[in-house]
């Protein structure tokens, strides 16, 4: 069977259309794809930023004492990402605290002991960074911290992919309806659609990268008429949205920033009106101790002790405190003055000598340097803090080491401080963060050796108020503390 020359240039034009037209049609739907995987990842990690702190703090006030409060408000968080699948809230140890699914369904109540068995979730509940995980679908594991800087649970967002596959099969839909429409309507008309078509698209691409490196200003001018058109107006929607919601995040970090340094100043006062009807109690048992009010026997005495003691240590936490309070209102003010620290440290030493005898520690130093600059009463704070911290997480029966030297660092000559104690190793990802305020390495420590965690805050303080740096080693059961600061006079 013979064809003419037009039929074979028809076909031979068609099937020419129709590999280039699919060859495009495969790269714009991988394209497509991949930007709308980068868009649901990048949506979906945006939205976590925005809803997080909303979310965390509606767990934590609303949760046990309001429920339907706390659930009308993760709904509504919901309904602004369609992708959102499901919201759970996991404790470090990974139980599951509130699941919005199986609650929606009936299946699961707040009062259950249920633990996730998602290894991605395990594995980042304790991180204090956000944790994106890409498979099926989208797992975001966003830490949420309080406002006193406390990490207690992770809230776990779940983004479906089901768009992406929707997508992808409307792509490939219209890529074919395109390709038959263009090869009616000539290989003229079908490149002037695409180019048109690769130019929006290649707006909106740039426009959703700048967005992507956290330009939210994009504004798409597109008049077509069509979806395209609709689509830019979608786009700038999203962007507003985006801009408002930046603009109240703003507003309510100022707002914390104002409550925080009005918890500060309750802090401060609450402290100081505690330490007047203390001090007088302390004084009365000081009084009585002395059977300045008659006679006492041994229970009696033993009784006062105990009392004394226990008074003198809340003074010493409500001290701090205030220390705390004040640092944070007015800064550290100092009086530097040249020093003998030996003396400093031995005074210091004596204050807790029945405390080293009890445990049975020894004191070790090394003090090459005596001759200190810097403020005496507040240097006095710190290196009490330090010994404190030596003796209370040592192991009974070791040795504690005190060294006093001179360092150079880039041409600037040091006073440094060095203190060591044998004991519990300190985790590497939390040596950094026990400088600050009210932080236990254990939720557990606080009851087992005391205190109240502001020791080494209050030290931090004191030593970058002297232009100096204050840090923490541990390994192998070795702890160092050292701090620096510059000599002068």
């Amino acid at each position: 069977m013979k064809f003419s020359f037009k039929t074979k240039l028809i076909f031979i034009i068609s099937c020419i259309i129709i590999v280039i037209f699919s060859i495009m049609g495969i790269f714009m739907a991988s394209s497509r794809v991949r930007e709308l995987q980068t868009e649901i990842v990048t949506g979906a990690e945006v939205f976590v930023r925005l809803s997080n702190d909303k979310i965390g703090e509606a767990f934590l006030r609303y949760f046990k004492n309001a429920f339907f409060k706390f659930r009308s408000i993760v709904i509504s968080q919901k309904d602004l990402n369609h992708d959102l699948k499901n919201i759970q809230v996991v404790d470090l140890s990974g139980r599951i605290l509130y699941d919005m699914e199986l609650y929606e369904k009936g299946f699961f109540y707040p009062s259950d002991n249920k633990y996730t068995e998602d290894k991605f979730v395990l594995d980042n509940t304790k991180k204090m960074e956000i944790n994106i995980h890409t498979d099926d679908q989208v797992c975001i594991v966003a830490p949420y911290i309080d406002e006193y800087g406390v990490h207690n649970y992770s809230v776990v967002y779940h983004f479906s992919r089901a768009r992406l596959k929707k997508e992808l099969s409307a792509v490939i839909i219209n890529s074919v309806l395109m390709g038959v429409s263009t090869i009616i309507l000539s290989i003229i008309l079908s490149i002037i659609a695409s180019n048109r078509i690769t130019g929006h698209l290649k707006v909106l691409t740039n426009a959703a990268r700048e967005i992507a490196q956290g330009d939210f200003n994009q504004f798409i001018k597109i008049k077509t008429g069509d979806e395209f058109e609709d689509l830019a107006n979608a786009f700038n929607f999203m962007t507003e949205k985006i801009r408002d919601n930046i603009r109240e995040l703003n507003g309510l970090v100022e707002e914390l920033k104002k409550r925080d340094m009005q918890k500060t100043q309750f802090i401060a006062n609450i402290s100081h009106e505690l330490r007047t009807p203390l001090t007088a109690s302390i004084g009365y048992v000081d009084y009585i101790e002395k059977e300045k009010m008659g006679p006492l026997n041994q229970d009696q005495k033993h009784s006062l002790e105990i009392i004394h003691r226990n008074l003198e240590r809340l003074n010493k936490e409500i001290h701090s405190l205030l220390l705390v309070s004040k640092y944070t209102l007015e800064g550290v003010k100092l009086k530097p003055e040249e020093f003998d620290i030996s003396e400093l440290i031995e005074n210091v030493i004596k204050n807790f000598l029945p405390e080293i005898k009890l445990r049975g520690l020894t004191i070790q130093k090394s003090l090459t340097t005596t001759t200190f600059f810097g403020d005496k009463e507040n240097i006095r704070t710190v290196v009490e803090n330090l010994i404190n911290n030596s003796i209370k997480f040592s192991n009974r029966e070791t040795e504690i080491k005190i060294v006093t030297d001179v360092e150079n660092r880039e041409g600037q000559e040091y006073y440094r401080f060095k203190i060591s104690n044998y004991g519990a190793t300190i985790p590497p990802d939390q040596v950094g963060k026990i400088f600050e305020p009210f932080y236990q390495v254990d939720a557990t420590t606080s009851r087992k050796y005391g205190g109240i965690g502001l020791g080494l805050s209050i030290a931090q303080n004191i030593i970058e108020a002297h232009q100096g740096k204050i840090w923490a080693e541990s390994k192998d059961g070795l702890t160092t503390f050292y701090f620096i600061i510059p000599r002068g006079g």
